[in-house]
């Protein structure tokens, strides 16, 4: 398959660029959110502080690529693994905190504060007092506490959480005077104070005005045909011809992430021209309707903005874009 997941490794940078006046953990979890774990890390290793992931397994990913501070920001059961990779972990019960002293990790925790999300973190200032108990009884000095927004487009609910997380601050010994890490799309643009930023889907660039898509995936057309009126073009009856056309088989499918109820939404660009799908995207192909310029073997640029994609699947980019972790074809950095 002459199948492409294009990395502009500029556009990363100018994206990063718009949150640079923080510390960065740059997230990669879920294979880069579909861009390639390997490849954005390479691009990323001199530019950040700290990697983000959300499981041991992708840690070891990253481990392979940089000596930087890796956070895993999801439960953990694998503490000696994390000891031997020196990864960081996020604890947000006196359990886990426990576990991960007693196999090492007492300079690797990362606390972890409950603002609204209800995914991870402590919740309730019973269990606070028990951690932070713990804490200052064997002398641990967190590497940061943080939280993450759950409702940042929300003002008024956001202002709310914050003011939460200044709440349990209080009611921590003053020995965790340590960095405050912040995340969840567009936190950057509230006026709070905290150390560091972690950065996912702004990386990539979405979720904010003026950053730049950093993911194309291209494909070439692998077959031309023609159809006569009244036959219908790929499974079912989606699609029936109603004037002889020519047809291109495009390989990419939902096998590599391009999302079936995209089927017959959708344009492609070929040569810089538009040209319509048609039909059920296949698992492993799509159909364009085309004209007699196109031929096999031209370049097909079949996404170059996941917010497009987005508001027609009805969905988010985040989905979109992690779609293409299984992307079958060669991921290029340029």
């Amino acid at each position: 398959m002459n199948n492409y997941k294009i990395i502009n490794s500029s556009n990363i940078l100018e994206n990063l660029e718009h949150y640079r006046s923080k510390k960065i953990c740059a997230m990669v979890k879920s294979n880069a959110y579909g861009h390639g774990i390997a490849q954005i890390v390479e691009i990323l290793e001199q530019k950040v502080e700290i990697f983000g992931v959300v499981s041991v397994e992708e840690a070891l990913a990253v481990r392979k690529r940089t000596s930087k501070p890796i956070l895993i920001c999801s439960k953990v059961t694998d503490f000696k693994t994390c000891k031997k990779h020196h990864f960081d972990v996020m604890v947000d019960d006196e359990q886990d905190l426990r576990r991960a002293y007693e196999n090492g990790l007492g300079d690797s925790l990362h606390l972890k504060i409950n603002v609204g999300m209800n995914r991870f973190g402590v919740k309730s200032n019973f269990a606070l007092r028990g951690i932070d108990k713990f804490l200052e009884n064997r002398n641990i000095r967190l590497k940061s506490i943080y939280t993450h927004f759950p409702r940042t487009y929300d003002k008024k609910s956001t202002e709310q959480s914050y003011r939460i997380f200044e709440d349990f601050l209080t009611q921590i010994s003053q020995s965790q005077s340590v960095p405050i890490c912040f995340g969840g799309s567009g936190i950057f643009d509230y006026n709070f104070d905290y150390d560091i930023l972690r950065v996912g889907l702004g990386l990539y660039g979405y979720g904010e005005k003026g950053l730049l898509p950093v993911m194309k995936i291209l494909s070439r057309v692998s077959k031309i045909f023609y159809a006569k009126k009244g036959e219908y073009v790929g499974y079912g009856t989606a699609f029936k011809v109603t004037k002889g056309s020519f047809f291109a088989v495009v390989p990419v499918g939902y096998g590599d992430g391009l999302r079936r109820c995209l089927s017959g939404n959708f344009k492609v660009k070929i040569y810089g021209k538009s040209y319509r799908s048609v039909g059920n995207i296949c698992m492993d192909a799509f159909f364009v309707k085309v004209d007699g310029s196109v031929g096999v073997g031209d370049e097909v640029e079949v996404m170059a903005d996941a917010e497009i994609f987005a508001q027609k699947a009805k969905t988010i980019p985040y989905e979109i874009l992690t779609g293409f972790s299984n992307f079958r074809g060669k991921t290029i950095i340029v």
